[in-house]
C-alpha cells in the first residue's frame, strides 16, 4: 500500500514539474513574441501561448502541492522538488538528539555525495521505520535510504545500493561491531524480500 502511494505521488509530482516547465517556456515565448511587429496572426499565437502558460502554471502548482501533501518521504524527488529548494533530508529533527539514544551506530558515506550536499557523513544512528531505513545524525534532519541491494564487504561493513537515478548511490555503512552489521544486514534483507520474485 505504501509503495503504491509513493508511486502515485511521484507521478503527480513529476506531472506538476512538467506542467511548470511548460508554463515557464510558454510564458517566456509569449513575452518574447509580444515585442515583435504586431500582426493578427502573431496576436492570436501570443494569446494561445499565454493561455497555455496560464493553464500549465495553475495545474503545475496544484499538482506539485497535492503531490507533496500525499507523498511519503521520497529520496528520489524530495531532494529536487520539495518546495523547490533541493531539500537534502526527509524527516524533521526529533526533540531528543540521537546522541542521547542507544542503538546501532555507523559511519556513513555515499559515492554520490561528492561535495557533501546530500548530508550523508560522520556517525549516524541506524533505524528502521515504516519499511524504510533512516540515518539519524545529531542536529540534522533524518536521511531516508531506500535500499535496492545490500552487499557485505567486511565483518563491520555493508554497502547499500540505492539505485542509479535520483538517489544516494552506494551508501557504505561501517559499524562498531560485527553483531551490529549482522543485525542491519538482516533488516535490510527483510526490506528487500518483498521485491524478490520467488524462483520457479
Amino acid at each position: 500500500m505504501e509503495k503504491s502511494r509513493l508511486l502515485f505521488a511521484r507521478v503527480i509530482r513529476l506531472a506538476g514539474a512538467a506542467l511548470l516547465a511548460v508554463y515557464f517556456f510558454a510564458f517566456g515565448l509569449a513575452a518574447f513574441l509580444a515585442w515583435g511587429p504586431p500582426s493578427p496572426e502573431l496576436s492570436r499565437f501570443v494569446l494561445i501561448t499565454g493561455i497555455v502558460a496560464v493553464i500549465g502554471g495553475i495545474f503545475g502548482f496544484a499538482f506539485l502541492f497535492i503531490g507533496e501533501k500525499i507523498s511519503p518521504p521520497d529520496p528520489w524527488l524530495d531532494f529536487w522538488l520539495d518546495l523547490l529548494r533541493f531539500r537534502k533530508w526527509l524527516k524533521p529533527v526529533k526533540e531528543n538528539e540521537p546522541s542521547e539514544k542507544a542503538g546501532i551506530w555507523a559511519t556513513a558515506t555515499s559515492d554520490r555525495d561528492w561535495q557533501g550536499q546530500l548530508g550523508i557523513g560522520d556517525k549516524c544512528l541506524v533505524e528502521f521505520e515504516g519499511g524504510y531505513l533512516f540515518l539519524i545524525q545529531p542536529g540534522k534532519d533524518d536521511i531516508l535510504v531506500e535500499p535496492k541491494k545490500v552487499l557485505r564487504t567486511g565483518s563491520h561493513t555493508l554497502i547499500i545500493d540505492t539505485g542509479i537515478l535520483l538517489s544516494y548511490g552506494k551508501v557504505t555503512l561501517t559499524f562498531n561491531s560485527t553483531s551490529d552489521a549482522d543485525r542491519v544486514e538482516q533488516e535490510v534483507k527483510k526490506l528487500l524480500a518483498p521485491r524478490t520474485e520467488p524462483s520457479k
